[in-house]
């Protein structure tokens, strides 16, 4: 379910993402196993207890690869929550296949949970899963059976096992993102018998959980990028109970990818990034009610044109004062600059080709979008 990226990555990652930063280790003893994991610590600047996010790697993958492939590490810098990425048994997580992992892996974040909470500030309210492939699988599971610890759940390119559906009795509505490629040839769209349900049958699944009238808002989002093949129609499920919002971001065209990731293993979006807009979507609930923002402000997407750019790329703003930078995929400044107007022009003809996370700070509100540079 996602083992090309292991070895791709292996042949495409530059130095400067092999060297994580802010990033630690850790390992535990679970169900007679040792269990470890990566986490990304937010800035020594983010005061209190902070959100934290579960990222989930593929089948075949491992934490290592995830964490460079998601690239969920500068929306995590900018907005200040812990991001964790476990390792599964064997490099897959037990979702209810006939193959891969049969390890308790429900209960095993569930003890990851104590364990994180034991050492850092965690908010226990802000606990969020998400995943790749087999990981947005085991998103979905943690939705059905550990609703209690986490807030909402977002998946990209997995779904439910057909067999598993008749279990999952969440007992409340949960906020749930389904990002997925019309052209995903490991999860289709169509869904595959005894392996996936459809991406219908799933967004079905959760607005009758979730108590959503059936109905659906469908917008379609700018195609900032012309050279992607793809485009991404934005279905918002109406009606729902209370904190029980189901998004749906269909890639039109798309892949068995991530969205906005630098790796553009297949057709691979760029009109939109996962990470962020994933952290866009969890920032909104929290495990006992709709979360309030003003103490870590959500990123909206900033409007960049042209993305991709040979040199210099136009900004558009929701305000004007702050400031403006330009990160590198290490995670490093490579351009800061004060903001004066809505409108900002920026000279990246200096900086080597590559992709660039663009990040505005106004106030207490932060943008984030992702460029780029030829």
């Amino acid at each position: 379910m996602q083992n090309w990226i292991p070895v791709l990555l292996c042949m495409l990652l530059p130095v400067s993402l092999l060297l994580a930063q802010e990033t630690v280790t850790g390992s535990f003893e679970f169900d007679g196993q040792e269990r470890d994991f990566r986490l990304r610590v937010p800035p020594s600047s983010f005061d209190g207890a902070r959100p934290l996010v579960f990222n989930l790697h593929g089948f075949g993958s491992n934490a290592f690869q995830q964490e460079a492939y998601a690239q969920m590490n500068p929306v995590a810098d900018t907005a200040g929550f812990y991001v964790c990425y476990p390792n599964g048994i064997s490099n897959a997580w037990n979702v209810g296949w006939t193959f891969g992992s049969t390890a308790d892996d429900v209960g095993f974040i569930s003890a990851l949970i104590d364990t994180l909470a034991g050492q850092y500030s965690i908010d226990p309210e802000r606990i969020y899963a998400c995943g790749m492939s087999n990981g947005g699988f085991m998103s979905y599971r943690l939705a059905c059976e550990l609703n209690d610890r986490i807030a909402a759940v977002a998946s990209v390119t997995g779904s439910m096992v057909p067999a598993y559906v008749s279990e999952c009795v969440p007992g409340r509505p949960v906020p749930v993102l389904e990002i997925h490629g019309t052209e995903d040839a490991t999860v289709p769209y169509e869904g595959q018998p005894l392996l996936a349900i459809s991406i219908e049958e799933l967004l079905a699944f959760w607005n009758a959980n979730n108590s959503c009238d059936g109905d659906a808002a469908i917008s379609e989002l700018p195609n900032t990028n012309s050279t992607d093949a793809s485009t991404v129609s934005f279905i918002e499920s109406e009606g729902c109970a209370d904190r029980g919002d189901v998004w749906h971001y269909r890639i039109n065209g798309g892949g068995h990818t991530w969205p906005g990731s630098p790796f553009a293993i297949g057709v691979t979006n760029q009109d939109i990034n996962g990470s962020a807009e994933i952290w866009h979507f969890f920032s909104r609930y929290t495990v006992s009610g709709l979360s309030s923002s003003a103490d870590h402000p959500e990123p909206v997407r900033l409007a960049l044109f042209p993305n991709p750019t040979r040199g210099q790329a136009e900004v558009i703003l929701p305000e004007s004062g702050g400031e403006l930078m330009v990160v590198n995929a290490a995670g490093q400044p490579v351009i800061r600059q004060l903001i004066e107007d809505r409108h900002v022009t920026l000279d990246l003809s200096a900086v080597p080709t590559g992709v660039y996370w663009v990040r505005a700070r106004q106030g207490g509100a932060v943008s984030i979008g992702q460029l780029l540079r030829q």
